[in-house]
């Protein structure tokens, strides 16, 4: 009895195991991986098991994000070099973010830094500095690719929904639009009017003070945001491709936001985050916050809130977009699927 018993049970497990062999081959195909985004104002983390043979994520883990504003030390600056306290602080923020990575038992890793980096004259040693100092592989990228990732994961979250889609992302220091064009290609409009520097422009341009000693505009006045608001309405007239203009005016295209601006700033003083938030909404908060002084936005981003609003508003006024939908998508997202970034 017992060696038919034996065999019985031998026979089970050999059974057992090639009915679970065809997931495990799957399962192999998989990988823990934390994607970094050393952004303009904060440096982002995303933890997330991804198909390595798509790129696509599979199971999300954890997204962090932690205030680190280059812009606004580099704008500061006298020599064009970020300084070593912010350097130090990136670091450090880097370090933490990992840790968490680590716990998590991320395998794989990677950082990129966009136009912020190559803006600085010691952005590309930095990046050199974070490679050695915390071992995530980094890189430099140039705002062309940074856009292509940001649209192909604005793509991928979407799915079928995003047949016809412009991407427009606002960050702390580069703003970009992107498109497909008729030929399959790609049509990207870069320009540095974003969160940081469009607020620096309020407070040097409209409100004539020095940069070097003020960090925020507010509160402003209803006069200062009127001329805010045509000063960047005829800025966005000017520099965005006649091309995305012409296909805003058309009906039937999804306008996703991306970036701080779109996912945090603009929802939280319009009073919560919808699916899409609209052109009369932005308008009718910009009027509500008027004149409030930082204290009244309860938020360490206090300084630029009224400003992103301006900003947000004129180059939808300027361009005739009605509807934004805000997307929790930025470059760490489309770092996953870049194989050349792994």
């Amino acid at each position: 009895m017992r060696p038919k018993l034996n065999m019985a049970l031998l026979a089970g497990v050999i059974l057992c195991l090639c009915m679970i062999a065809p997931s495990l081959a799957q399962d192999a195909t998989v990988v823990r991986r934390a994607a970094f985004d050393v952004g303009a104002a904060n440096i982002k983390c995303i933890i997330a098991d991804v198909d390595i043979s798509t790129g696509l994520i599979v199971n999300p883990v954890a997204t962090l994000s932690e205030k680190v504003d280059f812009a606004e030390d580099l704008a500061r600056s006298y020599d064009g070099n970020l300084s070593k306290d912010i350097m130090a602080q990136g670091i450090q923020t880097l370090e933490r973010l990992k840790s968490v990575a680590v716990e998590k038992n991320a395998l794989e890793y990677s950082a990129v830094g966009g136009r912020i980096f190559q803006k600085a004259q010691n952005g590309r040693a930095y990046f050199v500095r974070i490679r050695q100092e915390t071992g995530i592989p980094s890189r430099v990228i140039s705002e062309q690719q940074a856009a292509m990732l940001c649209y192909h994961a604005v793509r991928q979250e979407l799915g079928d929904k995003a047949h016809d889609l412009l991407v427009w992302d606002i960050g702390g220091n580069s703003m970009q639009m992107t498109i497909r064009k008729p030929d399959g290609g790609l049509l990207f409009y870069i320009d540095p009017m974003a969160s940081v520097a469009f607020k620096n422009v309020v407070i040097q341009t409209i409100q004539r003070k020095d940069i070097n000693t003020t960090v925020s505009p507010n509160p402003v006045s209803p006069d200062e945001v009127e001329q805010a608001l045509a000063y960047i309405q005829a800025h966005a007239a000017m520099t965005v491709p006649l091309y995305i203009a012409n296909r805003v005016a058309r009906p039937g295209l999804t306008v996703a936001g991306i970036g701080g601006v779109h996912y945090y700033s603009v929802p939280e003083v319009l009073g919560g985050r919808k699916e899409t938030y609209t052109r009369d909404e932005v308008a009718e908060a910009l009027k509500k916050w008027t004149g409030r002084p930082d204290k009244d936005f309860k938020s360490e981003y206090a300084e630029s809130r009224l400003t992103n609003l301006i900003l947000v508003l004129g180059y939808m006024d300027a361009l005739g977009i009605e509807e934004v939908r805000p997307l929790k998508i930025n470059q760490a997202d489309g770092l996953f699927a870049a194989r050349e970034f792994w």
